[in-house]
């Protein structure tokens, strides 16, 4: 490849990949694909389960794809769900039992986005749980004080109507009558970062990591912070943690990857080819990392599969094109020797 071409694929190529580096989680659309919808309701007697933690899985695999809370009303809900068996988790409480739901996406007709609905019931303990001395077993945001928890209620209904600066003042709130307030947290620190400001998000996502040492997605979404932030060595540091708690998680592997690009890109690779084996639509802009990684050693035709792979996966993405003239400048160039 002629160093022309090779500086012109590291500079647009960074340019492309870099810039949407922090998207949001989420699932990337295909040409091919039909997402569909889960909706669901939780109930613990007669009465709605208000912030209750709600996961999603694939059946055949048992890994986790996804978690939520539960609204005021007991709602929740999954988006870009593609066809197959899922099971719907709720975690064990010091009040609550755990449950597990299967449902079964199966679309008719099949091209066509169809929502799926499902109410799950969830048993009260009818004894507290014996603890054993110096462990913590009780889940987060189990004493969450009511007057937090309407605040709280309040700022996911103005999300839900895109009402962000109202959304922001309730959870902001939420967590001033109760500062250990997780879900709050979590939903005030992601808003905060939807709308780029990324230092409050990271006062507000710091604390998590203590309040639930436990739990992956806090990791994950400071490390997002710090990774915008531009504090590589402490992101690395972060969602390494987050893989050691939840190694089936792409996201922790996928953002770790990007924090150990610039220094470690050999590690980094091995994590950015686990975040494509886990979900590869999540992950598909990992392809583009990897095919950086490939040119940097000067592996131009695994550079081009990498390129090629993510046009295949996401074709219709906003920088699909300019990854299809990258594939074709190097293909159609004279490799060095």
């Amino acid at each position: 490849m002629n160093k022309a071409v090779q500086f012109c694929f590291r500079v647009t190529l960074a340019l492309s990949v870099i810039l949407t580096l922090f998207l949001s989680i989420q699932a990337q659309s295909s040409a091919s694909t039909v997402y569909h919808q889960i909706e669901g309701r939780l109930r613990v007697g007669n009465n709605p389960g208000v912030n209750v933690r709600v996961r999603l899985m694939r059946e055949t695999e048992r890994r986790p794809l996804t978690e939520t809370f539960s609204r005021s009303r007991g709602e929740f809900e999954f988006r870009y769900v593609t066809e197959g068996d899922y099971i719907i988790e709720t975690f064990e409480t010091d009040q609550l039992e755990a449950s597990s739901t299967i449902l079964h996406v199966r679309p008719y007709p099949r091209e066509i986005p169809t929502v799926f609905r499902v109410d799950i019931d969830i048993a009260v303990k009818v004894a507290p749980r014996t603890k054993v001395p110096g462990v913590v077993m009780a889940d987060a945001d189990t004493d969450v004080p009511k007057d937090a928890l309407k605040h709280y209620r309040a700022g996911l209904k103005a999300l839900d109507e895109d009402k962000s600066e109202r959304a922001l003042s309730e959870l902001q709130e939420a967590i001033r009558i109760y500062a250990e307030y997780y879900a709050a947290r979590l939903q005030l620190g992601r808003e905060l970062r939807r709308l780029k400001r990324t230092k409050e998000a990271e006062e507000i996502l710091k604390p998590l990591i203590e309040i639930a040492p436990k739990r992956a997605e806090a990791r994950i979404e400071y490390g997002i912070i710090l990774l915008e932030l531009q504090r590589r060595a402490e992101a690395a540091e972060t969602l390494n943690a987050a893989v050691q708690l939840e190694e089936t998680n792409w996201a922790a592997h996928f953002y770790l990857g990007w924090a150990l690009l610039e220094e470690r890109s050999e590690v980094a690779e091995r994590h950015l080819k686990r975040a494509l084996e886990l979900d590869k639509n999540s992950a598909v802009r990992a392809y583009l990392a990897l095919a950086r990684i490939a040119n940097a050693r000067g592996e131009r035709e695994q550079a081009i599969e990498y390129l090629d792979a993510y046009v295949a996966t996401d074709p219709t993405s906003p920088d699909a094109e300019q990854a299809r003239q990258l594939a074709k400048r190097l293909r159609t160039s004279s490799p060095e020797y």
